[in-house]
């Protein structure tokens, strides 16, 4: 397969890039099975269109994005770049005059709107507690070579689960599969932040082989969505008012926060409609922002939805501005926000 014929920007984007870059295996594994690794083709072509869109746009400091994008380490660094990238390739993609912004002592949001004196700043976060532990406790029963299947029941998923909670709780699981302790663990988690201030997750050990490598732990439940989906929409508030960074970058001009909450638990299954009724109604007025959107990007996909809201006491010419941008990218209206 001829990789620089058909994802020339890819090709050229990952040139100077260290050995190990996140997308490499995903490029490596198109180039030898070609079209049967489809996801891998979804995911490489994806990503051609997003840097085709934004090379033909030419926005001000794009170099500066390809360098985050070659510079990538894991893939926490290159999604964080990404969102960023898929963001401008909406503008692009409607019309939208815009530019990267500045890294400089006074820091500019991430994308600025030439025409409407709009900055729009990215965040992009991951947070799954119990993928968290579902991950490294896999790892560390894969590691002691244990015969188990270790189940993780719960009826709501903890959207953050303290390193140091989990830590304990994977060595008290090793302790038990040592000495073969099997059964039940209940474990009741204190997150007096959260809207379930103590949720009890149950651990289920039993002896066995697994089917395949690293199958040896598997989630159970989770379906109640009421409480983790309050505690994403917390998260999304304390960005807006407690984070200092993110403050001072809308310090310069009117900003609009536009959050990625594709790894933020199970933020997706909220259909953007819904999203945007929510963020009209708990937005907080003690925030530098105008107003707040959420996305959900797909690694497989070229373009994004978003659903998008304006602070409550926002100015007229602030609403304004944010209600010309939702007309600019065809966004549908739904109550005081937008979606589309």
């Amino acid at each position: 397969m001829d990789l620089e014929a058909l994802y020339p920007n890819v090709v050229a984007w990952m040139a100077g890039a260290q050995r190990g870059h996140p997308l490499s295996l995903v490029i490596e594994s198109v180039h030898k099975r070609g079209e049967s690794s489809a996801e891998g083709v979804a995911i490489v072509a994806a990503f051609e269109q997003i840097i085709a869109i934004l090379e033909t746009a030419k926005p001000d400091r794009l170099p500066t994005e390809r360098a985050d994008f070659r510079k990538a380490k894991t893939w926490e660094d290159l999604l964080i770049t990404r969102a960023e990238l898929v963001a401008g390739a909406k503008l692009a993609q409607a019309g939208i005059p815009f530019d990267f912004g500045a890294r400089s002592k006074s820091p500019q949001p991430d994308l600025l709107l030439r025409e409407a004196g709009l900055g729009v700043e990215v965040k992009a976060r991951r947070l799954d507690g119990l993928r968290d532990l579902h991950d490294e406790l896999e790892d560390a029963l894969e590691n002691a070579n244990a015969d188990v299947i270790v189940t993780i029941a719960c009826r709501e998923r903890p959207l953050y689960f303290k390193p140091a909670d989990r830590s304990d709780l994977i060595a008290d699981i090793l302790k038990r599969v040592s000495n073969g302790s099997y059964g039940a663990v209940p474990v009741e988690l204190d997150q007096s932040w959260a809207a379930t201030p103590k949720l009890r997750i149950v651990v289920q050990i039993v002896p066995g082989k697994p089917l395949l490598p690293g199958q040896r732990v598997f989630i159970e439940g989770g379906e109640a969505l009421t409480g983790h989906l309050t505690n994403v929409e917390s998260e999304i508030i304390t960005v807006l008012t407690a984070d200092e960074q993110k403050a001072n970058q809308a310090a310069s001009m009117p900003t609009l926060l536009l959050v990625d909450v594709a790894r933020t638990g199970l933020s997706w299954i909220r259909p953007e409609r819904v999203w945007a009724q929510m963020l009209a109604a708990r937005l907080p007025e003690n925030t530098p922002f105008i107003g707040a959107a959420v996305m959900v990007p797909r690694l497989d996909s070229p373009t994004v939805e978003i659903a998008m809201a304006a602070r409550p006491n926002a100015a007229a010419t602030e609403e304004s501005l944010l209600r010309t941008l939702a007309g600019q990218l065809g966004l549908a209206h739904s109550g005081s926000g937008w979606f589309g």
